[in-house]
């Protein structure tokens, strides 16, 4: 019964963390999009926590005495603010594949280590060969790129800090406990709240030499579904899955942005790009094999003729 039970957690964690990484990878395309039409990065951080904070309002009103936690304020330090600084300057600075490299490719490294010193979390040895696997991939298009493009090293540092501001969030989710539309919520209106003045007083914008359409495009993604809907799904694969291997799935990221953004953004495919996306599926894949336990109870059952 246990083991039904925890497969079917298993499966519904693999679902969620399946359209977290559609969205992610929309995320990159769309950002990469935004700044090649002029959205700077204070733009990029105002549209997204600013319309995510108008939709969530209603709720956050219902979830006020929650949300005055020490634990929400950090989370949104970290996750919200931290993450969209950085992010969003990287990708001012640097193309679309470093994003897709980077981001996912760092990320299941940096949750892995967090994981374990935040959060206590220990994970089997073919978690930890599938990251390895996955890092050798991204390491190659890495030098690759930087070899090749030395200009980019001030949005790839933006991508690197991001990611360890990403790593330090999730870890801190499966340590806290706290709930999806909890985690969800406290990020958008900390975020909100700390950024939003600071952007409408002081800073620059640009939005009135962006296109209409685009800036619709930008709200609705980033928004909704980049900050809501991918957040709740996030959030529910960490608590099914754990930090460690919902980071080991976020390395598929790359392969499906990285190839999106050769025909999107004229970026060239290259045989390391190719070689790069293969390893970092086969990572992926090795590090999420069923549990040696599941593994032992097929062959239990077999034994007995179930």
């Amino acid at each position: 019964m246990n083991a039904g039970v925890e497969r079917q957690s298993t499966v519904n964690g693999i679902a969620y963390a399946l359209a977290a990484i559609a969205i992610w990878t929309g995320f990159i395309l769309i950002s990469r999009a935004g700044t090649l039409a002029a959205l700077a990065m204070p733009d990029m951080l105002a549209l997204r926590f600013g319309s995510a904070f108008l939709m969530l309002l209603p709720l956050a009103w219902r979830l006020r005495r929650k949300l005055a936690d020490v634990r929400v304020l950090v989370l949104g330090l970290v996750g919200g603010l931290g993450y969209g600084l950085f992010v969003y300057s990287g990708f001012e600075r640097a193309p679309a594949t470093h994003a897709a490299l980077l981001l996912p490719g760092l990320m299941p490294i940096m949750i892995a280590v967090s994981a374990v010193l935040l959060a206590g979390e220990r994970k089997p040895a073919r978690a930890w060969l599938g990251i390895a696997i996955s890092s050798v991939g991204i390491m190659v298009l890495l030098f690759d790129t930087l070899l090749g493009s030395s200009d980019y090293w001030r949005g790839d540092i933006c991508f690197v800090i991001a990611c360890l501001c990403w790593a330090i969030y999730t870890a801190l989710l499966r340590s806290w406990s706290i709930d999806a539309w909890h985690a969800t919520v406290g990020v958008v209106v900390v975020t909100a709240l700390l950024y939003l003045p600071v952007y409408v007083l002081w800073m620059p914008s640009s939005l009135d030499q962006v296109a209409v359409e685009m800036l619709v495009t930008q709200v609705l993604y980033q928004g909704l579904l980049a900050t809501i809907v991918q957040m709740i799904c996030y959030v529910r694969a960490v608590q099914s899955l754990g930090a460690t291997r919902m980071g080991g799935l976020m390395a598929l990221v790359p392969v499906f942005a990285g190839g999106l953004a050769v025909p999107l953004f004229g970026e060239p495919l290259t045989v390391v790009l190719m070689s790069s996306m293969v390893l970092v599926f086969l990572g992926a894949l090795i590090g999420n094999l069923p549990t040696d336990s599941f593994s032992r109870q097929r062959q239990l059952r077999g034994s007995c003729g179930a």
